[in-house]
């Protein structure tokens, strides 16, 4: 085995990324999952002409990054040929059932030669498409060696990941040279890529996609059918915690029983960013004999809500569950962990709170909290105090969601200028 192998193949047994990926569901798609992982695609690849494009996408937020691009490529380039490759068995399954049938959807392969070559066999790409931060040694050596191109859009290159790569140097900046345009989400992305050696003619700063497409993702039919599954009355309001990492998981539970006191009908919602916190959060709720339900079971018609907690123990969902929300935290903020996407509560007209751990969002974080539809908070007890202020005053909360609606438009308009990345490279390699 190669040098250059063997190291990405420690990485995968170092990451747990060479396990068999977990059981989904149905056992078809889970089949098709783990085949596919080893560049073994069970239909026939796309025939006829047409440029062939090859994007990848992590998991489910890279995928909902991924959807107006596409959307907007495929307008440009009615005959090319689209296929997008998805990291996890979650992400991978959301892709096949939100993305329209000519996106091809595949499960990433590992990345091993071997493996690689049935894939690129498959897809035969004329144009390598990576979101945020996937950076693969042998993916990036095969499309070198078979001449394929490559641009990086929604880059994302924290402090620490960059430390990683100057000291593996010899194995990831091959990868960073092979770009020849790395669209970076912000200011310390960029900074961080060009500390790699990347030419800065080769970078630039344009945000991220998944604001652009938001707005049509927010139908108020959506919004209407989760009240009904969830029997939310007129006047009832809502507490949505999303994304909730670590500590976050119980804190965000804490906080509601605290809010009881204060508005004893209000119902909480919340989404752990991981499905296996929802034991832990469970475990904690029946220690301290607070009652509550799980969403499968009401959305399944097994029970109808009649708790005030509900745990949200499948994914894809929270999305559409900001819509219910009067009060809405974005997770990963609280936890050094650096922020999840804290501008979708703004495409449904929601203020939306989150803690001071913001390295990964700090671009939507300046506009939201300029054009006050944001409030950030120093702690726990912080989020607290602003929530008891907050739940008497929800008129006015109201219109500071207006207030973040606007500052996702302002935020728009990235899809275009990925697009024309994307036509460039391809231009350039005719």
């Amino acid at each position: 085995m190669e040098t250059r192998e063997l190291f990405t193949e420690l990485l995968f047994n170092a990451a747990g990324h060479l396990a068999l990926p977990v059981v989904l569901s149905k056992a078809g798609k889970d089949s098709v999952f783990r085949n596919g992982r080893m560049g073994r695609y069970e239909t026939s690849p796309p025939a006829g002409g047409g440029r062939r494009i090859w994007f990848h996408a992590a998991s489910v937020g890279e995928v909902n990054g991924t959807v107006a691009t596409l959307r907007t490529l495929k307008e440009r380039l009615p005959d090319s040929h689209i296929f997008l490759t998805v990291g996890t068995p979650q992400g991978f399954r959301y892709a096949l059932d939100q993305l329209p049938s000519w996106v091809h959807v595949l499960p990433f392969p590992v990345d091993l030669t071997r493996v690689l070559d049935r894939a690129f066999d498959y897809i035969r790409p004329d144009l390598y498409v990576a979101f945020e931060s996937e950076f693969w040694p042998n993916l990036f050596h095969s499309l070198r060696r078979r001449g394929v191109p490559a641009v990086l859009l929604n880059g994302r290159l924290s402090d620490r990941s960059a430390r990683h790569y100057r000291l593996l140097a010899a194995v990831f900046r091959p990868v960073f040279d092979h770009f020849s345009r790395l669209a970076m989400h912000s200011e310390d992305d960029l900074r961080n890529v060009l500390s790699l050696g990347v030419p800065p003619e080769r970078t630039l700063i344009l945000g991220s996609s998944k604001t652009d497409s938001l707005p049509a993702r927010a139908r108020p039919e959506t919004a209407l059918r989760w009240r009904s599954v969830l029997r939310i009355a007129p006047g009832q309001h809502v507490l949505v915690g999303g994304s909730l990492r670590r500590s976050e998981c119980t804190t965000l539970m804490k906080i509601f029983g605290e809010l009881g006191r204060v508005n004893s009908s209000l119902i909480g919602i919340f989404v752990p960013r991981h499905l296996d916190r929802i034991a832990e959060m469970a475990s904690w709720l029946e220690h301290r004999g607070i009652p509550f339900q799980r969403i499968t079971r009401i959305e399944q018609g097994m029970e109808e809500r009649r708790e005030r907690v509900v745990l949200v123990d499948r994914i894809g969902i929270l999305f559409e569950l900001y819509s219910l929300g009067d009060l809405v935290f974005c997770g990963g903020t609280l936890e050094p962990i650096g922020g999840h996407n804290i501008m979708e509560p703004a495409a449904w007209g929601k203020a939306v709170f989150y803690g001071p751990h913001l390295q990964k969002v700090l671009h939507e974080h300046n506009i939201l909290h300029a054009m006050q539809g944001g409030f950030p908070v120093r702690d726990a007890d912080d989020l607290l105090q602003q929530w008891r202020h907050w739940l008497q005053r929800l008129p006015e909360l109201e219109r500071h969601g207006e207030c973040a609606l606007e500052a996702l438009k302002k935020l728009g308009g990235v899809t275009e200028k990925q697009v024309e990345i994307i036509l460039a490279a391809l231009s350039e390699n005719k």
